[in-house]
């Protein structure tokens, strides 16, 4: 996040404004945003906010950058490694990742929608920051995973992503269980989610049929 003058703001009035950009984002989308509503609710003057930033695209993707920083540190900057089963590996990142939407609603709003939704005018930027991230993800995940015992007609990479998919839904039904409770009802079930996920797992890994 290349902002020398914003960056030496002090930190009070930096996540001030920063919390306001998050929240103007994920609930109005880049479109719909008015930096208008978003210096009322940081008590600054529009024209500070374009000193720093120039437009409200630069704006948006700073305020992008910041969350998956924020969100990286905070939730995956220690892959588990300790494991090298993929499968045990992709269960620790998707409660990492519900319990994330959980705890950080709005910074994971503001995400989803940039992805899925992509404004037209960043959509260069955008791709390009995504799939950057993508490719780091998996190599990540993949960092010295034990593939013996994958079957050798199938190429690695779409059995990764295939897996992925499937976790993905999976985490996205518990989020969805989940989501007008509290943090603490969560993490109170963690083992319970953990030995569901498992079953899942199993499925995946030796298929339905007979």
């Amino acid at each position: 996040m290349q902002n020398s003058s914003f960056n030496s703001l002090e930190d009070e009035k930096r996540k001030r404004i920063i919390n306001a950009c998050i929240e103007e984002f994920a609930n109005k989308g880049y479109d719909n945003a008015s930096t208008n509503s978003i210096v009322e609710k940081a008590n600054i003057s529009k024209g500070l906010l374009f000193y720093y930033f120039g437009n409200k695209k630069n704006l948006f993707l700073y305020t992008f950058d910041y969350c998956i920083e924020y969100l990286l540190n905070k939730y995956f900057n220690e892959m588990n490694y300790k494991t090298s089963d993929l499968f045990e590996r992709l269960i620790w990142l998707s409660l990492q990742k519900m319990k994330m939407i959980c705890e950080e609603p709005l910074m994971t709003k503001m995400l989803s929608n940039a992805i899925i939704n992509m404004p037209k005018v960043l959509e260069k930027e955008l791709s390009q920051k995504y799939n950057a991230l993508y490719t780091k993800n998996i190599s990540s995940i993949l960092k010295d995973i034990d593939t013996s015992k994958f079957r050798k007609d199938i190429e690695t990479k779409k059995a990764i992503e295939f897996i992925m998919l499937c976790i993905d839904g999976l985490s996205n039904k518990y989020i969805n269980i989940y989501k007008n409770r509290s943090i603490d009802e969560l993490l109170n079930d963690m083992e319970k989610l953990m030995n569901e996920f498992k079953i899942y797992i199993e499925i995946i890994k030796y298929g339905i049929y007979v």
